[in-house]
């Protein structure tokens, strides 16, 4: 989270449910791209991850995160 926050691109504030059912949560998004190492190609290329989060009434955080190659 600290790496969208502080390098990542702000997509949008956004609701997501966490499950069919609820419970909806207030989400920040941001777009994070990494060079990482991959074995197979002998080199760096780039990743884009997808990070959402909230923080819950309680003070937990709420991340969900997934990875698009493009």
């Amino acid at each position: 989270m600290r790496l969208a926050v502080s390098n990542g691109q702000f997509r949008g504030a956004e609701w997501c449910v966490q499950r069919d059912e609820g419970p909806w949560a207030a989400c920040d998004a941001y777009t994070v791209i990494r060079q990482e190492w991959i074995a197979k190609a002998q080199k760096e290329m780039p990743f884009e991850y997808y990070v959402k989060f909230a923080i819950a009434r309680t003070g937990s955080k709420v991340l969900l995160a997934s990875c698009h190659l493009s």
